[in-house]
C-alpha cells in the first residue's frame, strides 16, 4: 500500500480513544509496527488521571475504504517559555514511543510530525528502536526544517529463542561456569528455606487476586526504599492495580510469583505480544538477597518463554544483569523536535542545559540501575558468583 491511498488525520478528541479500542484488534491483524504500551487498556487508564491542563492529539491513518491503518497518541502539555509541547502518551511509563500501524503509516506519521513542529515549541519521541528509527524517522530528521537533539545512548537486550540451541546450553553460555555454580548454590539455599512455588497468572481473575502480594515484595524490596519502585510514585499502585487484569482480560500480561511457604519473595511483570515477552518490572524482598529470589524467578521465566518460542525484551534501562543475559540487542533513539526559531533556539538550549544538569545528579548521586551496574560489572570481571 502506498501512501496516496491512506488519509492521515489529526484528533484532540477523547473519543478518538473510543473508536481505536473498536478497532484494535483488527488493526493488530494488519499492523507492521505494534507498541504494546498503546493498547487502549495503557491509554485509557492513563489518560484519566492527567491533569486537566492537558489535551490529547492522536494521528490517526485510514485507508480510502475507511479501515484503521495505525494510530500515534500525544498529549499536549504546556512548554517552555510560555508555549506548548508535544509529548507521547504514556510518556512516564511506556518503554517505547513508536505508533501501532502499518509501514506506509509510519511514514505519512513521521512526515505530519515534523510539519507539526511550529505549532508546537517541539516534539518529543522519548524511546525510539533502531529499526524504526532508520525506516521512517533518519533520513526526516536530516532535513534542514526543524532543529533537532538526538541520543543514542540506551539500547535493549533481549534473549532470543535459537533454533537446535537448548535453554540449559543458553543459560550456561551466558552464565558461565562460576556464576553457575553460584546460582546452583542458592537455588539449594533457598530449597532448604522451605516449599518453593512458581506461581503464574494471566486471567483477570487470577491477576487481580495476586496483586496483594506483589504489593508484599514491593514494600519489602530496594527498588521502593529508593523510590524506584512499581508503586512507588504516588497514585502509581492504583493506575496498575486497575490496568493489569484489564490487560490480562485481553491476554495481554503474565504477572510471576515465588513464593517460600507461600511468603511471597519475588514478582516479575511481563507485558506480552504474540512472538515475544517484554520485562517492564522485576522485583524481590531485600530480606531473602542472599538467595538471589530475583535471579531464580528470571530463569524460570526465561526458561518458559524459551520453551514458547517467545523472545524476551529486557526493555532500555542501565542493568547490566539485561546485557549479561542477552544474545541480541538494539540502539534505541530519542528525539527532540524544535521549531526553528528564537524561541526554539532558546529552548533547545534549556534542553540541553536540563539533560547535563540531570547527568550530573545521576554521576554525583547515582540510583538503584546504576548501583545493581556496577555491582554486576565487578561480579563478571572480579571473580564474584
Amino acid at each position: 500500500m502506498n501512501e496516496t491511498s491512506l488519509k492521515v488525520g489529526i484528533s484532540r478528541d477523547e473519543g478518538t480513544l473510543v473508536e481505536i479500542a473498536k478497532n484494535y484488534q483488527s488493526l493488530l491483524e494488519r499492523a507492521d509496527w505494534i507498541n504494546p504500551y498503546f493498547s487502549p487498556e495503557w491509554l485509557t487508564c492513563w489518560w484519566k488521571r492527567q491533569k486537566k491542563d492537558r489535551r490529547p492529539m492522536f494521528l490517526v491513518a485510514n485507508s480510502q475504504c475507511g479501515e484503521l491503518l495505525g494510530f500515534w497518541p500525544f498529549v499536549e502539555k504546556p512548554g517552555l517559555l510560555g508555549s506548548k509541547g508535544l509529548w507521547p502518551f504514556v510518556y512516564d511509563e511506556a518503554n517505547y514511543h513508536f505508533p501501532t500501524c502499518t509501514n506506509s503509516a509510519a511514514s505519512a506519521f513521521c512526515n505530519t510530525l515534523r510539519n507539526l513542529v511550529g505549532s508546537f515549541l517541539f516534539v518529543w519521541i522519548p524511546q525510539v528502536p533502531a529499526t524504526f528509527w532508520e525506516l521512517h524517522l533518519c533520513e526526516r530528521v536530516k532535513e534542514d526544517k526543524p532543529l533537532n537533539i538526538i541520543r543514542n545512548h540506551r539500547y535493549s537486550s533481549f534473549c532470543q529463542p535459537v533454533n537446535n540451541q537448548t535453554f540449559e546450553d543458553y543459560w550456561q553460555e551466558v552464565m558461565g561456569n562460576k556464576s553457575r555454580k553460584s546460582f546452583r548454590y542458592d537455588e539449594r539455599a533457598l530449597f532448604e528455606k522451605g516449599e518453593l512455588t512458581f506461581e503464574t497468572c494471566a486471567t483477570f481473575e487470577e491477576v487481580r487476586s495476586i496483586m496483594p502480594a506483589t504489593c508484599l515484595v514491593e514494600v519489602e524490596s530496594v527498588k521502593s526504599r529508593q523510590n524506584s519502585g512499581l508503586y512507588s510514585i504516588r497514585g502509581k499502585r492504583g493506575f496498575f492495580f486497575e490496568l493489569l487484569p484489564e490487560l490480562a482480560r485481553r491476554g495481554r500480561v503474565r504477572v510471576s510469583l515465588l513464593r517460600v511457604d507461600d511468603h511471597p519473595v519475588a514478582w516479575q511483570l511481563e507485558i506480552l505480544q504474540s512472538d515475544h515477552s517484554l520485562l517492564h518490572h522485576l522485583a524481590y524482598d531485600e530480606a531473602w538477597k542472599k538467595f538471589s529470589p530475583g535471579k531464580q524467578l528470571l530463569r524460570y521465566c526465561l526458561e518458559r518463554c524459551w520453551s514458547e518460542g517467545r523472545r524476551v525484551d529486557f526493555l532500555p534501562a542501565p542493568f547490566a544483569y539485561k546485557e549479561k543475559y542477552a544474545n541480541l540487542t538494539q540502539t534505541v533513539f530519542e528525539l527532540h523536535w524544535i521549531a526553528r526559531s528564537v524561541r526554539g533556539r532558546i529552548a533547545r538550549r534549556l534542553i540541553l542545559w536540563n539533560m547535563r544538569i540531570l547527568q550530573n545528579m545521576r554521576d554525583r548521586s547515582p540510583g538503584l540501575a546504576s548501583e545493581v551496574a556496577r555491582e554486576e560489572v565487578r561480579r563478571r570481571h572480579g571473580g564474584g558468583g
